[in-house]
């Protein structure tokens, strides 16, 4: 699926950027991860069109690899205004808006098919984080949420394939309650690390176990410390992108529908390349020395479904798990 631009989109291309071609922005985009990854191809998308649609005028540069920090500082920086954009996982930003840890709950949504149509731009839960993330008022400006990817476990320890395998092994899990909860309830014991000190944390035995997206233990190179990979696909990776609301305020309307329209496409690609990336990768990690399981997903199913209803209550977002369960 491809976004199309609207008429007022077109408009704005013709008539709004002539009022505005004398300005300039050089915007700093920044995440955590390497390439090959979702968030770096959307990246990447973004940098390219927001140039060429812009007649050169909005200039990306995409600083990877956590290069401007962790999640913690990159998110510090977007509300200070010396990062303009960030993609990143959702409950990285929790810390600012706990809503957003809602997305860590586990086996939420039905199937690929059943992810895609809850988040599209423009959906009821679209529009109700938006509403959400400007209501906390916390220097972001909300521009699209996407998928990466399903999340599966991976260990240094020994190879997983039912609930029992787990238990009592020391889970790095990100920022946020509701990621700690879940992990507790299937019986590890959930440390909070930064993305950035995973791989060290593993090698060194600090965390036994973490928790990913398939391109993303393989961009980290995670498999060459953690070659135990189960295929417990117990979340749909939910990506945010957001803006630094200092920067955003300083563009003119028709750069803002620009880059709102531009994002909304490179959600898209965020979604599809999660998935396309994490089938050829799982292909390849054999190669790699990398002993991958079937996980009997029974027991986690059914410790997931109270914690979720409990969460939501939590949060305040009965509305979007009912949304959802429809």
């Amino acid at each position: 699926m491809r976004v199309i631009l609207s008429s007022v989109m077109v408009w704005l291309l013709l008539f709004g950027f002539n009022q505005v071609t004398a300005q300039e922005f050089n915007l700093k985009m920044a995440t955590v991860v390497k390439a090959p990854h979702p968030w770096i191809s959307s990246g990447l998308y973004l940098q390219k069109t927001l140039k060429e649609k812009s007649g050169g005028k909005i200039n990306v540069t995409l600083y990877d690899a956590g290069r401007l920090g962790s999640d913690e500082v990159t998110l510090t920086s977007l509300r200070e205004g010396t990062v303009d954009l960030y993609v990143g996982g959702s409950g990285n930003v929790a810390t600012y808006v706990p809503e957003l840890s809602f997305f860590n709950l586990s086996f939420l949504f039905n199937n690929q098919k059943h992810f895609e149509e809850c988040l599209k731009v423009g959906g009821y839960i679209d529009k109700r984080f938006q509403e959400i993330v400007r209501k906390h008022n916390v220097g972001f400006e909300y521009l699209a949420l996407a998928g990466g990817g399903l999340r599966n476990m991976s260990n240094r320890l020994k190879p997983v394939r039912s609930l029992a395998d787990i238990k009592g092994m020391k889970m790095r899990v990100p920022g946020g309650p509701v990621a700690a909860r879940i992990w507790k309830e299937f019986g590890t014991l959930p440390v909070s690390l930064p993305w950035t000190e995973l791989y060290t944390a593993l090698q060194t035995g600090v965390v036994d176990a973490c928790e990913s997206t398939v391109p993303g233990y393989r961009s980290s190179k995670l498999y060459e410390v953690a070659k135990y990979h189960a295929k417990t696909e117990h979340e749909f990776m939910v990506s945010v992108f957001l803006m630094s609301e200092k920067t955003f305020k300083k563009m003119p309307p028709a750069y803002q529908t620009l880059l709102r329209q531009t994002v909304a496409e490179a959600a898209v690609i965020c979604t599809e390349e999660g998935v396309k990336m994490t089938e050829a990768i799982l292909a390849e990690l054999g190669k790699k020395g990398v002993q991958i399981t079937e996980v009997d997903k029974s027991e986690f199913i059914s410790r997931s479904g109270p914690v979720q209803k409990e969460e939501a209550a939590k949060l305040k977002l009965m509305d979007v798990l009912e949304a959802i369960r429809k």
